[in-house]
């Protein structure tokens, strides 16, 4: 069974396009890639979609008033999975990642 592709202009659309891509991707590189900062909800629904996406959980400093140590995860398809989707989707997936490569693109130029 495939997993089902999101919108085009959707967070999650986004946020397959870099996973598919081989990216491990954070709250921080989603939020300079697409201006917004949530993308555990859109890694939700992929997951619910059929995408198999993993994830990292990182060191991420020392928090400036608790002085605990704080931490965040990171999102990505398996590179062994991705070697699987490619074979399976062939040239859907390619035209989906293009498509959001598009969209991106003429998004920057308008601005």
């Amino acid at each position: 069974m495939s997993p089902e592709y999101p919108t085009i202009q959707s967070l999650a659309g986004a946020a397959l396009a870099m996973m598919l891509k081989g990216e491990k991707i954070s709250h921080l590189d989603f939020q300079t890639d697409t201006h917004s900062y949530c993308l555990r909800h859109p890694v939700y629904k992929l997951r619910l979609a059929g995408w198999p996406i993993l994830d990292e959980t990182r060191p991420g400093g020392i928090a400036k008033y608790s002085g605990r140590r704080t931490h965040y995860k990171v999102y990505f398809v398996d590179p062994s999975k991705l070697i699987v989707l490619r074979k399976e989707l062939g040239e859907r997936l390619d035209r989906f990642i293009a498509a959001i490569d598009e969209l991106e693109r003429r998004i920057r130029d308008e601005h």
